[in-house]
């Protein structure tokens, strides 16, 4: 039987690669990686809600809320 879809499962796997690459591209002298996680860090909350609110959606259209 196959797994329900899970967006949080799809959206942290890319976020630990998003977080490998600037780590890289830092270690690299390509990009200052403290300033760019500074800066982007709010951008985790927001994607952490639309993920909550699409996990809703979906749960309550299956029926299971």
């Amino acid at each position: 039987m196959a797994r329900p879809f899970r967006p949080e499962v799809l959206v942290l796997g890319l976020s630990l690669i998003a977080l490998g690459v600037v780590w890289m591209l830092g270690n690299a002298g390509a990009v200052d990686t403290l300033a760019t996680l500074h800066a982007w860090w709010p951008m985790a909350l927001v994607v952490w809600g639309a993920l909550e609110l699409v996990a809703y959606a979906v749960d309550r259209r299956a029926g299971r809320s």
